[in-house]
């Protein structure tokens, strides 16, 4: 929206949350505030094109403040029968760390650097992809001739699971270099080597937070789309499309008898819910595509308000990613095959563990003497979807024993590596698939759109998921239509920019990250 709005567009946003920003949104309750969405970002410091792209759309007015060297801690609760930690380091120090605690993997984690680094270079390529006419794209697939050009096909194709596997027969090495695949939601069996590797290389140089909260990116964003007469209104669910002569003309709101005209809609609402506000006989544009995708796992995130300062409870701007063991497919598979009834009676098999209050430098002046954490897990939306109906706090005794069932053994589970935490618990909220569907929207209370398979990611797919769809005057944007997180969503809304403009803004930014380096060069 603020790059419609940068090149003279009049744009409308709709939230249908009584907060704008979506993931980006915070919450206040019994004096803590807490952030729904972002926990770190990466590549946003220095001359990045990331840095540049968010610069352009708050007119350089949001913040960014660097975490800790040591970016994660990961944590396998039984290896071998012991505890065992080790860390994601930033820059060379990650690689350094590796090697001197696998001296035998030497050829192995150098193979997954190089990896890295090939996954950067060739990802931009799904840029070209989306943004070509679909036929030249489906010619180029189906003659063979990309998989000739490039090795985005086989860095797809290719399950991050025998990746590792063909790279090592190391349980722990394997584990260490998948951890974060949390971030996106899908096991490494089930996910593409290239998520992964580009996702590693987002955090190599560093990860931020911005100062102030999640909130910031919205608040800094709006006064951009109000300058060319937009606006950002809350409470406004649209419900349906108007469509006429075969063309999306606007929006039906919840609750309001005239619709909303307009030139162009976008929606960023996601792939599948997107085509559930479409009459039947324009879903059938999207049978190409719908049978190859599914909504991701839902997720349980657990906010834990805490009487303490940051340097009284010597909490560090990481974060802490927790395993049971190393065989992250087991265990998670064992884990969704639970019913509800036995959700939460055994250890969480993965737990991300932050600390918000530490990583934001304004927090200790705007709340002395407090803290907080988040912890955030997958769950199935099977244990939860059958109150999606039920008005919020008005559940029931079943849906409140499962979820607190869930959420004391995480917090139990987080003691372990926190336990000067014990007794400074002062506020505790949970919110399960079902909060994430009241709230933002999603299909079946996941946080990562689409799941992140080797489906998802064949050439096709890749091809197919574009912002312009088959139906005139209708647009998709955000994670769906590139990968998860902030990061994926906001090149979400770049390719969606340049499809409707009809100008590659990723060129823009390039030009004007060449303008800063010559600038700088020519001071020096």
């Amino acid at each position: 929206a603020a790059l419609l709005a940068k090149a003279g567009k009049k744009v409308l946003v709709l939230e249908q949350h009584d907060q704008a920003g979506g993931c980006c949104h915070t919450f206040i309750e019994k004096g803590f505030e807490f952030d729904v969405g972002i926990h770190y970002v990466g590549e946003v410091e220095g001359n990045t094109l990331m840095k540049i792209y968010i610069d352009q759309i708050t007119e350089g007015q949001l913040k960014w403040a660097p975490v800790n060297d040591v970016i994660d801690l990961v944590e396998f609760n039984q290896i071998n029968g012991k505890r065992k930690t080790h860390k994601f380091l930033k820059g060379s120090a990650w690689k350094e760390e590796l090697m001197r605690t696998f001296p035998n993997e030497h050829d192995a984690i150098n193979k997954f650097f190089d990896a890295m680094k090939i996954a950067r270079q060739i990802y931009s390529q799904t840029f070209i992809i989306k943004m070509l006419p679909i036929w030249i794209v489906m010619i180029l697939i189906k003659t063979g001739i990309f998989h000739l050009l490039s090795h985005l096909p086989n860095f797809c194709s290719k399950s991050l699971d025998v990746f590792l596997s063909e790279l090592t027969t190391n349980a722990e090495l394997k584990a260490v270099l998948s951890y974060s695949f949390g971030d996106y939601g899908t096991q490494p069996r089930k996910s593409p080597m290239i998520m992964q590797l580009i996702l590693m290389q987002h955090f190599i140089n560093g990860a931020f937070y911005p100062v102030g909260g999640a909130s910031e990116i919205a608040f800094n964003i709006i006064p951009v789309i109000e300058k060319t007469g937009g606006k950002v209104l809350t409470k406004a669910n649209v419900v349906g499309f108007v469509i006429e002569d075969g063309k999306v003309t606007g929006v039906k709101i919840d609750g309001k008898n005239e619709p909303i005209h307009a030139p162009i809609v976008v929606s960023a609402i996601g792939f599948i819910n997107t085509l559930s506000k479409l009459p039947e006989t324009y879903k059938l544009d999207f049978t190409d595509v719908l049978p190859k995708v599914k909504s991701s796992h839902g997720a349980i995130s657990i906010f834990v308000g805490l009487d303490g300062s940051n340097e009284e409870l010597n909490l560090q701007a990481t974060n802490t990613w927790a395993f049971t063991n190393t065989d992250f497919d087991k265990s998670l598979d064992e884990y969704f095959a639970l019913p509800k009834e036995r959700a939460g009676l055994k250890d969480i098999p993965l737990l991300f563990i932050s600390f918000p209050s530490s990583k934001d430098p304004s927090w200790n002046e705007r709340y002395p003497g407090k803290s907080n954490c988040t912890i955030v897990t997958l769950a199935n939306w099977e244990w939860f979807g059958q109150w999606e109906n039920e008005k919020k706090r008005k559940r029931g005794k079943e849906y409140e024993e499962i979820k607190m069932r869930i959420a004391e053994r995480c917090w139990e589970q987080t003691l372990l590596y926190y336990p000067q935490l014990r007794n400074r618990r002062i506020y505790f909220e949970v919110g399960t698939p079902v909060t994430n569907k009241y709230y933002l929207g999603s299909n079946k209370g996941e946080i990562y759109g689409l799941d992140h398979s080797l489906d998802r990611f064949s050439l096709e797919i890749i091809a197919k998921l574009r912002p312009c769809t088959k139906i005139p005057g209708l647009f998709l944007t955000g994670q769906d239509i590139a990968t998860a997180g902030f990061a994926g969503a906001i090149h979400g809304g770049l390719l969606t920019a340049s499809a409707i403009l009809n100008r590659n803004l990723e060129k823009d930014l390039i030009e004007i990250q060449k303008e800063i380096e010559s600038s700088c060069k020519k001071n020096y």
